[in-house]
């Protein structure tokens, strides 16, 4: 559902249906942009990612490494979309991913917590192992 709302809202922000099985540049790039706000907002894995638009995890990884070259190449409109978009789709939706409005504090305290949980069911299975051996 999320992957399919991010779609959505690219094909209006840039006015172009970019899900077409094409290699034409202003597609290739679009799709990067896609990825790479799928990467940064979803759990999603590359698989399920690429999925959304009939592409493989190759081409996802693909688009997440092109996408790091557009400042260095100028291609200032795609990363304003990019921003655009993320901004739209933090603002109006809520995301499978709870860590992007956590503090680093609060990021740490919850692995914190969870490496203490961990810990103890670590412990109890060592020590029921140590009992039936």
């Amino acid at each position: 559902m999320e992957l399919t709302q991010i779609k959505n809202l690219l094909i209006d922000l840039f006015n172009n249906d970019f899900t077409k099985q094409n290699r034409q540049r202003h597609n290739v790039y679009q799709r990067a942009v896609y990825y790479r706000l799928c990467r940064d907002l979803t759990p999603h894995a590359l698989t399920d990612i690429g999925a959304t638009i009939n592409k493989d995890h190759a081409s996802v990884i693909h688009g997440l490494k092109l996408y790091k070259n557009f400042k260095d190449w100028g291609e200032d409109t795609y990363i304003s979309i990019y921003k655009k978009a993320r901004l739209k789709l933090k603002q109006k939706y809520e995301f499978a991913n709870p860590h992007l409005k956590m503090t680093y504090e609060e990021k740490y305290r919850e692995l914190l917590l969870k490496h203490i949980v961990l810990k103890e069911k670590f412990y109890k299975l060592k020590k029921e192992n140590e009992i039936h051996v």
